[in-house]
């Protein structure tokens, strides 16, 4: 089932942004540009911090490419179910794709209000302030300009069963 969700649209100029993903006049990620989208969905809605991260393949890659991931890591979960993240049904689908993939998939990166760090340099999560990574969407059916970050809500009455998928964990030098 999916669900509903709390939302804002971003537009950036992709031109601006050279093939490394940093940003032409000043050399800005445009990961610290989704940063600034964060801090400016939690000013707009104070009690949320956004939990899913929209944007079509091209966007998708020019975020993988600002945060200098290795060539064989692939951003982003396909939607099957629409434009809104089915969090039973989309990760199971690309999870089965997964497995007969030459590259690995990342479906999440730290959230902009992760600010402590374990001993090893991966981002503590913080369950009691709500603050999540970013869940990584590709919506097909957005433009190259364009992102929308999203936090469902629970506004329906259903009550939401927690969907365990076994991925294993990778680490590369």
């Amino acid at each position: 089932m999916m669900e509903r969700e709390i939302s804002e649209r971003y537009f950036f100029d992709p031109f601006d942004y050279d093939k490394k993903g940093r940003r032409r006049k000043d050399g800005l990620p445009f990961r610290e540009l989704v940063r600034e989208f964060e801090r400016d969905f939690h000013a707009r809605h104070t009690t949320e911090y956004a939990l899913n991260f929209y944007s079509n393949s091209s966007t998708m890659r020019l975020l993988q490419k600002s945060c200098d991931a290795a060539p064989f890591l692939m951003y982003g979960m396909d939607l099957y179910q629409g434009t809104s993240f089915d969090a039973e049904q989309d990760p199971y689908i690309n999870h089965e794709m997964d497995k007969h993939s030459k590259n690995i998939y990342v479906y999440g990166i730290d959230s902009a209000f992760m600010t402590e760090f374990d001993k090893d340099g991966y981002p503590i999560l913080d369950e009691d302030g709500d603050i999540f990574p970013l869940t990584l969407l590709i919506d097909k059916t957005m433009r190259d300009n364009e992102v929308r970050l999203a936090v469902p809500t629970l506004d329906d009455g259903d009550e939401t069963e927690g969907v365990t998928i076994d991925v294993p964990h990778f680490e590369y030098a």
